[in-house]
C-alpha cells in the first residue's frame, strides 16, 4: 500500500544542540525517523522509515524531547533527499504509535475472517 501522506510532504526541522546531556540514557529513549508537520505546534510526527509505504509514525509532545541528533540523510530512487533524526524522549511521557491504512471495511469486518 502507497500512500500519498507518507511519500511526500514537507518535513519538520529541530534546532539541534550541541551539548548532549550525561543522564541521557537513564532519562531517555532514542527514536530515529524523519520529522513530520503537526498542525499543533506543541507536538511532533516521527516518521520511522520515511521511503517504505507502511511507516510507522510517533507523535511526540515537544517539551518532551530531551534532546535530538542529526543523522546521515536518505535519497529516494527519484533524487529526493530525506532528513533523518534521533530524537532522545523522556521516559513515561505519553506518546502516539499510528499506523497507515486504506480504509475498505470496517475493523469488525475484518475480525470476522
Amino acid at each position: 500500500m502507497n500512500l500519498p501522506l507518507l511519500d511526500a510532504g514537507v518535513f519538520y526541522e529541530l534546532q539541534i544542540s550541541d551539548q548532549r546531556p550525561a543522564d541521557l540514557l537513564e532519562e531517555a529513549v532514542a527514536f530515529e525517523g524523519s520529522l513530520r508537520l503537526h498542525y499543533n505546534p506543541g507536538l511532533v510526527l516521527l516518521l520511522l522509515n520515511p521511503l517504505e509505504p507502511n511507516s510507522t509514525l510517533f507523535e511526540f509532545r515537544v517539551g518532551d524531547i530531551l534532546y535530538a541528533e542529526q543523522l546521515a540523510s536518505i535519497s529516494r530512487e527519484n533524487g529526493v533527499t530525506v532528513e533523518r533524526v534521533r530524537l532522545w524522549v523522556r521516559r513515561g511521557s505519553p506518546a502516539v504509535k499510528m499506523q497507515p491504512l486504506r480504509v475498505e471495511k470496517h475493523l469488525a469486518e475484518e475480525k470476522v475472517r
